[in-house]
């Protein structure tokens, strides 16, 4: 019954997933989309069916009336499991059934007693080191006397785990499990449907350990075993037979330890492996371990063993190399084209008396090799010995890095005796990885460079958007800094479906809240982030984050969860700040990190001297902006829960901090002392200035552009800068600021080269040279937050809160230079696209809206709606469909 009468419902998804399998037991949120170009009935409501059989003969849950694509299953509890279908059906407006395909979501292990397994790890071995720890293997055997009907095997790890099943691999799609948590606190199982993998007869379920965020190397850390010194595995395989039977196979100390190749790995250093120690066979049935020792069972941690919320990591493309230099005595230099986030593949030939090194890094030296000093303490090393010539195919089992180019040494050659001359039978390719979420946007413009800008915002959050929101991937550090993650949330939406992904790392935050309230600056909490509270603007990302999830995808399930928690941050906040100025437990007080001076004088931010970074905004001014802010969300957070007394409450404290603003801060002229560009925009984007005080705001941070000639702002302005510019009247100067290819400028990343976000707008300077190597990562996502002004403003599409009310707000810039531009979003109503070109004289804007979305359009100033009933100078309302509008100069016909 999909389809009817020009309406699809589509894209169903449970706790923002596909068909998920394992989700925890709490109501998930489903929500769905529409698609096509008829209408609903909305009056009558969506209706929702939930029962446990495929066919949802015998509902069990339903709900009807629903007047947004969305609701909360809150029906029978949901124990360990439980298997739901669902569907979603609605009416046109021609009185047609329409009716969503069936989709499932199904719970893992809820409780500490649905577990039968122990804990087991391999034996450790004497002289151990960071270069040489070689990784567990674990197996089991068993045989079955029928072929199963039904199976499942729920697993997880401290460390990381693959797991085969009779030879293949079921964590193919589900890289680096169990994945990043504070592992003190829970660790996240992950659940496979081994269905038709186990067989009649013997099977055999295989594992390869490694250290891992758990025991290895993980962000500032100086030493490896943050949480523990190896890994441990535990796995529960579920066989239902065909007569109904279940079968469980546990880890226990029954099963079989060893090594083989993996002699070291580690998320920051490498991995080394020796293909010769390789046992042929051991992830299938029939292999001789009696020479295997047994596997010791260990005790179990004090964390919460839950089901993993969002999705794991997988492979996104392969890359193939390019040849950049061969080097006569050394390496073979290769360029990917693009900064990623993944490993090498060699295909290779090789001599069984060569190491292999392979060696990674974002850029080259002037030497053409691969620049290393900005990796710190990230060696990203990797080395193979094989056995025999082969050929090979090695790549690494354990490990990622952040990477474009890659040198390789020891690759065979043409001739062993002249200047290396790689041979034709060898290729180098390197391989992304991405979380399973979905692409949601895309951006395109007529001006490359843009459209060039546009995708190196996307893959900078494809590269740090794996378990935690990192602020970058390469060096030691890998942090999820709070402060970059809440400023690019807007952006990173319009690329991806972040929402399973946010909630996550959501309730990573709330896990490592203290007990007087303080959220920290980054998380997972590691040395030394335990020392001090959050930074502003880093610890109020948690409610940036909460806010969006809700805001976006109207996922009060996320907000409900983390509503506590907020409200008691912002008391922590506000008992330590009674008079709303935030100066007191501020932490390390960042402030706009990595602004650029625009006076003479200034010096880098205290203590972090390496670093190079500036700080330039008045600390207690922007501190303050923050607090105003995160109270404001909260009210909304808490509005639209139903929590009305506590959010007029904070709705009001709101309204006392930014009137302490405004009495300490801003002068009669409407100046702020020691103002930046960023306190402006930051202060106009807020709302802590309003109507005529913000257009005269405005005015000054045009003055403060004008004076210096480029965007002087840090993380926390680069969201408001060019929005604040092109809606308060100055939408020329937003476009040269966007359009400007020198330093410091977006496009000047782009036309270095970048395929990703710098860290710092002077990370490559005109002249080539460097900024500090102590802290200089070309794949940071912080300065791409202007990502969703391409959306919104040049394109024209701001589909920010269709989950509530459906509306897609047009108000683009329709910037000079540009000949037309284009995006598309699948937003929480369905896909909209918005595109627009110059066309004799004119602009032709075309929108596609779905059948659950309509557009308010409302023109710059100068320009006029033509082809409306009213020819309207304002905001026009347009109903789902697909809409071409003409717009000229007001005067002209």
């Amino acid at each position: 019954m999909n389809g009817r009468d020009g309406v699809e419902l589509r894209s169903l998804r449970a706790g923002h997933r596909v068909d998920p399998l394992g989700l925890p037991p709490r109501g998930p949120l489903l929500s769905w989309t529409t698609a096509g170009t008829g209408t609903l009935d909305l009056g009558r409501g969506y209706e929702v069916t939930v029962g446990s059989d495929p066919g949802l003969a015998e509902p069990i849950w339903q709900r009807r009336g629903l007047t947004v694509p969305r609701t909360v299953y809150d029906g029978e509890r949901l124990g360990s499991r439980a298997r739901r279908y669902w569907r979603v059906a609605a009416t046109t407006t021609g009185g047609g059934r329409v009716m969503s395909e069936t989709a499932s979501f199904e719970v893992g292990l809820a409780e500490p007693a649905d577990w039968e397994a122990s804990w087991i790890a391999g034996p450790l071995l004497p002289h151990r080191r960071e270069s040489y720890d070689p990784c567990p293997y674990l197996r089991t055997e068993f045989t079955l006397e029928d072929a199963p009907a039904h199976a499942r095997l729920y697993a997880t790890a401290l460390g990381l785990y693959r797991v085969w099943v009779n030879g293949t691999e079921v964590t193919e799609d589900a890289l680096l499990r169990p994945g990043w948590t504070d592992y003190g606190i829970r660790v996240h199982h992950q659940t496979f449907d081994c269905t038709g993998l186990f067989r009649k007869g013997p099977n055999t379920i295989a594992v390869a350990l490694a250290k891992g965020w758990y025991a290895g190397r993980v962000g500032l850390v100086r030493e490896p075993g943050l949480y523990g010194d190896r890994p441990a595995f535990l796995a529960q395989a579920e066989i239902v037979t065909g007569g109904g039977g279940v079968r469980r196979v546990v880890s226990d100390g029954s099963w079989r330890a060893g090594h083989g190749a993996l002699l070291a790995s580690d998320m920051l250093r490498g991995e080394t492996q020796d293909r010769r120690l390789e046992p042929d066979g051991w992830r299938s049935a029939g292999f001789d371990d009696r020479g295997w020792t047994a596997a010791e069972v260990v005790g179990p941690p004090d964390a919460e063993i839950v089901p993993q919320p969002h999705d794991s990591i997988r492979v996104h493309e392969v890359h193939a190399g390019r040849l950049v230099h061969e080097h006569a005595r050394g390496p073979a230099v290769f360029d990917f084209g693009q900064n990623l986030v993944g490993w090498t593949r060699l295909e290779t030939t090789a001599e069984p008396s060569v190491e292999l090194i392979v060696r990674h890094g974002e850029i080259l030296t002037p030497d053409n090799l691969v620049y290393r000093d900005n990796l710190r303490g990230a060696f990203q090393e990797d080395r193979y010995t094989v056995g025999d010539h082969g050929p090979h195919r090695l790549e690494t089992d354990f490990t990622v890095h952040g990477f474009r180019y890659a040198e390789v040494w020891g690759l065979p050659t043409v001739s062993p005796h002249l200047a290396l001359k790689v041979r034709d039978d060898t290729s180098v390719s390197a391989v992304s990885i991405e979380t399973g979420h979905d692409r949601s946007g895309a951006f395109e413009c007529s001006d490359e460079r843009l459209t060039a800008l546009s995708s190196a915002v996307e893959w900078t959050v494809r590269d740090n958007f794996l378990e935690v929101a990192t602020d970058c991937p390469q060096r030691d550090e890998r942090l999820g800094w709070l402060g970059d993650a809440g400023v690019i949330a807007p952006t990173a939406a319009y690329h991806f479906h972040v929402g399973a992904f946010y909630a996550k790392f959501a309730q990573d935050a709330a896990d490592a809240q203290t007990e007087d309230g303080a959220i920290r600056s980054y998380v997972p909490v590691v040395p030394p982030g335990h020392l001090s509270p959050g930074a502003p603007g880093w610890a109020d990302g948690y409610v940036r984050i909460v806010h969006l999830l809700l805001e976006r995808y109207g996922d009060t399930v996320t907000a409900e969860r983390h509503f506590d928690a907020i409200a008691r941050y912002l008391a922590h906040v506000d008992r330590n700040n009674p008079d709303g100025i935030r100066r007191e437990a501020v932490g390390a007080n960042f402030g706009d990190w990595l602004s650029i001076p625009e006076r003479p004088g200034e010096t880098v931010h205290p203590g972090y001297a390496y670093t190079g970074a500036f700080s330039t905004a008045p600390k207690d001014v922007h501190a303050t902006a923050h607090t105003y802010r995160s109270h404001v969300q909260f009210a909304e957070i808490a509005a639209r829960l139903g929590r009305t007394e506590i959010a007029a409450r904070h709705a009001e404290r709101a309204e006392e901090i930014r009137s302490a603003y405004l009495k300490a801060f801003l002068t009669s002229d409407r100046t702020i002392d020691g103002a930046t560009q960023t306190v402006y925009a930051q202060a106009v984007g807020f709302g802590l200035v309003r109507g005529e005080d913000a257009v005269a705001v405005a005015g000054h941070l045009r003055d403060l552009v004008e004076r210096v000639g480029h965007v002087t702002t840090g993380i926390h302005g680069v969201e408001h800068v060019l929005p604040v510019l092109a809606r308060n009247g100055h939408a020329d100067l937003a476009g040269r600021l966007l359009l400007r290819e020198e330093m410091p400028g977006w496009l000047h990343m782009i036309r270095k080269g970048g395929t990703t976000i710098w860290e710092k707008w002077d990370g490559i300077a005109e002249d080539g040279t460097l900024s500090t190597a102590e802290m200089n990562s070309f794949n940071h996502c912080a300065l791409g937050a202007v990502g969703r002004y391409l959306f919104e403003d040049v394109a024209g599409l701001d589909a920010s809160s269709t989950a509530w009310d459906g509306v897609v707000r047009v108000r683009p810039s329709y910037p000079e230079g540009l000949d037309w531009a284009k995006a598309t979003y699948d937003s929480a109503a369905g896909t909209v696209r918005s595109a627009w070109r110059r066309e004799d004289g004119r602009i032709v804007h075309e929108l596609d809206l779905p059948p659950a979305a309509r557009a308010e359009v409302t023109p710059p100033d100068g320009l006029r709606l033509t082809n409306t009933p009213a020819g309207a100078a304002g905001t026009a309302a347009f109903g789902p469909g697909r809409h071409t509008l003409v717009l000229t100069a007001e005067g002209r016909s």
